[in-house]
Order: structure tokens, then C-alpha cells, then sequence
């Protein structure tokens, strides 16, 4: 049964050792508060991001940061699976909140269909079936708010960020399934892969933002669902 989710942002500044100058402290630190929220009533994990391939993790696995300047492993589970940067950066944040239950992970391709995501939220919903769940979902907005964010600047980029913060906070899943891939792909938006499959998995919730920002043009968003 999934008891909660919670979405934090996938920046490679969220891992603490790419982090060395604190830039992402404050937001490390809420996201990290608000995994322990659900700690005492959770028995598993299951950690979703937005990845190149979609695949399972049942085992877990472990993250790296050396691709990003870093020297630092974060594991998850038992297994030796190598993890992606999105699922690196959950990992990150569940050792960090000191998680000890069981985690296993799902990373979600940007070019898979609706349908899929539909498909891949079911597997979630199964492998959440035997105990109390929480979902961690990684992902970002959009990266092309300010000349200076990695995708430039696109001039719809800060409504689209606005109606995405506005469904996470409300957990409104009809709008979060409504928005357009090829839309967050123009954006730089590689949050929305793993957030349908989350909303998918879980279609009635109170929602909370707890913080939005875009301290680097690219849009960091922490929120949290109790179904």
C-alpha cells in the first residue's frame, strides 16, 4: 500500500559532496526532513526518476558521483546495479535521512508513451502491495527560466513551472498527466516521466508544496502526497 510521496528535485548539487560550497543546504535539508515525516510508518521504498532506459531495480543499487566531479557512492538495497543520476540523488537523500527499510527503484524513460508510464505505475502499485510504501520521486522543472539556465531561456518556461507547482502541491493528477512531453522536452523539463508514473500509481492524495525555486534557472520543486 503506498502511504505517501514525496518529489524532490534531481540537481547534481543535491548530492553533498558536488555540493561543496552549500549552495542547496535548505533544500537538501527539507527534503530530507520530509522523508523522515513518513520513516515511522514506512516499510519500503520505492525510489522513481526520470532515466535514458527504463528499468527496475528490484535489488536497489549504487550511485556515483564521480561523473559530476565527485567521489562519493550512494547505495540503496543489496544490489550492485549501477543507478542513474536521478536515482543517485534519491539514494542520496534516503541515506541521508538514515533509511534502513527495504528500497528498490524504477527508473522511467522520457521516451515512453502514456500508455507506458500507465503500465509501469501498476507494476509500482504491485510492488507496493505488500507493505507500507513511501514513493521518492526525483525530478526536475523546467531548465530554461534565465539566459544562464542550461537549456537558455524559453519564453513559457515560467507559467509551465507555475502550472506544474500547482499540481504537485494540490496532487492534481488529471493535470499532471495532461502535460505534453514533447512541451517539457522543448523546456528542459525532465521531471515528468517519473511524475506520471507517480500520479498514475496514486490517483486521489492531499498534496503540500513545501518549496519551489530556480536558484540556477532550472526549477527545483519539493512536495509531498498522503493518499
Amino acid at each position: 500500500m503506498i502511504i505517501g510521496v514525496v518529489f524532490v528535485p534531481a540537481a547534481p548539487l543535491m548530492l553533498p559532496d558536488i555540493d561543496v560550497e552549500h549552495l542547496l543546504d535548505d533544500v537538501r535539508d527539507a527534503a530530507v526532513e520530509l522523508i523522515r515525516e513518513f520513516e515511522p510508518d514506512a516499510q519500503r521504498v520505492i525510489l522513481i526518476g526520470s532515466t535514458p532506459q527504463a528499468q527496475w531495480h528490484l535489488q536497489g543499487g549504487i550511485g556515483s558521483s564521480r561523473g559530476l566531479g565527485g567521489s562519493a557512492e550512494y547505495a540503496v538495497g543489496s544490489s550492485a546495479d549501477q543507478l542513474p543520476q536521478s536515482l543517485t540523488i534519491g539514494a542520496a537523500m534516503l541515506e541521508a535521512a538514515a533509511w534502513d527499510t527495504d528500497v528498490i527503484a524504477l527508473g522511467v524513460s522520457a521516451e515512453s508513451t502514456y500508455p507506458e508510464r500507465a503500465r509501469l505505475a501498476g507494476e509500482v502499485v504491485a510492488q507496493a502491495a505488500g507493505a507500507p510504501t513511501l514513493l521518492l520521486v526525483v525530478g526536475d522543472g523546467s531548465a530554461t527560466r534565465t539566459e544562464k539556465a542550461p537549456g537558455y531561456i524559453q519564453p513559457d518556461a515560467l507559467a509551465f513551472d507555475e502550472q506544474v507547482a500547482a499540481a504537485l502541491g494540490a496532487a492534481d493528477v488529471d493535470a499532471i498527466l495532461g502535460i505534453d512531453q514533447a512541451t517539457a522536452d522543448r523546456l528542459w523539463c525532465q521531471g515528468l516521466p517519473a511524475w506520471q508514473v507517480a500520479a498514475s500509481a496514486v490517483p486521489a492524495a492531499q498534496g503540500v508544496l513545501v518549496l519551489q525555486g530556480a536558484p540556477f534557472g532550472v526549477n527545483y520543486l519539493l512536495a509531498a502526497w498522503r493518499p
